[in-house]
């Protein structure tokens, strides 16, 4: 019964960054794992990988955290930051639209990430004289605790706008038409672009519009002597291209290589 209570009070005497740097790096590993399960499909072997290092090392920087070790600190913080310069061109394009389904991702995993820094670097710089002499480390009722709630409430506030959001632009998008779709799921089927192939006269103007959650790209294939290139355009949005010349002009989704489309002028 001693060893009981004796492990109980060690775990109520941890201070609260602690809490808040392991809670958020667990969030964020679980958060990435749901976020990336709809796209298995369509991800390679090396991206596979990477993607389970990443969550073992935010795992693994959680549990050592709790143990207020001091390395642990630079490993969760860098970790989460890496990870996020890794979706970085995905980043703005998803926050910008709430029908995108790594809008939730976006919004609620930078905060979350933010807190782990912050907290990291101050637990890092205080944890030889003990993170308890600290009141915004070692207790929630204090500046630390307000932070926490401000950054909680901001993900909370950001979330419940983006659904509200989210239901007006899917609304919306219904009444766009377009010369070619992005078709919904479209990282994961076979026939991504709706016709797969589109014809128009020379100096015609072709549009795209995306009928799916997940932003794309309309980019001509790397090996064609015609350039161009829509940059990332999320559910709802629209782009066009007019050709001035005549050819067959494959293209393709920067952010998902194997979807494939052509266009055929002349």
């Amino acid at each position: 019964m001693a060893g009981v209570g004796e492990g109980a009070t060690s775990r109520r005497q941890r201070p609260f960054a602690v809490w808040v740097i392991a809670g958020g790096l667990v969030y964020i590993a679980l958060a990435l794992l749901v976020y990336t399960l709809p796209l298995l499909a369509a991800i390679g072997l090396g991206f596979l990988v990477l993607l389970t290092v990443f969550i073992v090392l935010l795992l693994v920087a959680a549990g050592f955290t709790l143990r207020e070790k001091r390395w642990a600190f630079v490993m969760g913080s860098v970790t989460g930051i890496v990870l996020a310069s890794l979706f970085s061109l995905n980043i703005v394009t998803s926050a910008s639209n709430p029908a995108d389904s790594g809008f939730w991702f976006t919004m609620s995993a930078l905060p979350v990430l933010f807190l782990i820094v912050l907290f990291s670097i101050l637990g890092f710089r205080n944890a030889k004289a003990g993170l308890m002499q600290k009141r915004y480390l070692a207790t929630p009722a204090s500046s630390g605790g307000l932070v926490v709630v401000a950054v909680v409430g901001f993900v909370v506030g950001s979330l419940v706008v983006g659904m509200i959001g989210a239901g007006i632009i899917l609304r919306n998008s219904t009444a766009v038409t377009a010369d070619v779709e992005i078709v919904s799921n479209a990282a994961a089927v076979s026939v991504p672009y709706s016709p797969q192939s589109f014809h128009v006269v020379v100096g015609g103007t072709v549009s795209w519009v995306n009928r799916d959650t997940v932003a794309h790209s309309v980019t001509s294939a790397l090996n064609s002597t015609y350039r161009f290139d829509s940059g990332l355009f999320t559910t709802g949005a629209l782009r066009s291209h007019s050709f001035p010349e005549a050819g067959t002009f494959y293209y393709y989704c920067t952010l998902h290589t194997q979807m494939l489309g052509v266009i055929v002028v002349g």
